[in-house]
C-alpha cells in the first residue's frame, strides 16, 4: 500500500487459483472472495469509490520468477449498474507492464468506455460472449474480447492474454493486484 505515495484501496487481488473468478453478474456486483487471499471488492463498491472524484488505478502482476510489473492509469472510474459498470480510463498510463487496457494499438481491444460483462450478462462488442468463452471465463470489461484480463480461470490452458503482450498466460503469474486511490 506504499506504492506511489500510499493511500490505495485494493479492489482485486489474486494469489492463487483457490478462489474461482468465473462468477455471475450478481457476484461481481456484490464482491466475493477473502481479503487475505483472492477477491473482487464488488462493482458497486468500485463505483461508489470512483463516482465523485478523479481516481488512479494501479495494476500489478508478480511473475513466478519474482519480478513485479505494474501499470499506473491516472484517471479511472466505473459507472453504476444502470450503465453496466462502464469503465473510464484517461490520461497517460506509465509503468513496466505496458498499457493493455486503453492504448492497445487496436480499437478492438481498447477497454475504456466498455461495459462490464460476465458469463450470464454479455455486454461486449463481440458476436459471442467474451466472459463465457473458453479462453476467458470470468467477469471483466471486454471489447472484442481482450488484451488485458486479470479475472480469468487460473489454468494455463484457459487463462490466455492476461496482459498481452507482456504476460500471456497464468503459467507466468504468481499474483495480481488492482488498487485505486483519489487523485
Amino acid at each position: 500500500m506504499v506504492n506511489e505515495g500510499g493511500g490505495w484501496t485494493a479492489i482485486q487481488r489474486r494469489v492463487s487459483g483457490s478462489v474461482r473468478f468465473n462468477r455471475t453478474w450478481a457476484e461481481y456486483k456484490d464482491g466475493f472472495g477473502f481479503p487475505n487471499d483472492s477477491y473482487w471488492i464488488g462493482n458497486d463498491v468500485i463505483h461508489q469509490l470512483t463516482k465523485r472524484r478523479n481516481s488512479s488505478l494501479y495494476v500489478s502482476i508478480t511473475l513466478t520468477n519474482g519480478k513485479r510489473l505494474y501499470e499506473l492509469y491516472n484517471q479511472f472510474s466505473v459507472a453504476d449498474e444502470t450503465n453496466s459498470y462502464r469503465l473510464f480510463l484517461g490520461g497517460p498510463a506509465t509503468g513496466t507492464l505496458g498499457d493493455s487496457m486503453s492504448d492497445t494499438g487496436s480499437s478492438y481491444y481498447d477497454l475504456s468506455g466498455m461495459s462490464f460483462s460476465t458469463p450470464d450478462r454479455d455486454n461486449d462488442k463481440w458476436s459471442g460472449n467474451c466472459a463465457a468463452d473458453s479462453n476467458n471465463r470470468g467477469g471483466w470489461w471486454f471489447n472484442f474480447c481482450n488484451h488485458a484480463f486479470l479475472n480469468g480461470e487460473w489454468s494455463p490452458e484457459l487463462w490466455g492474454r492476461s496482459w498481452y503482450p507482456t504476460v500471456t498466460g497464468s503459467k507466468q503469474i504468481k499474483d495480481t493486484l488492482m488498487m485505486i486511490k483519489p487523485n
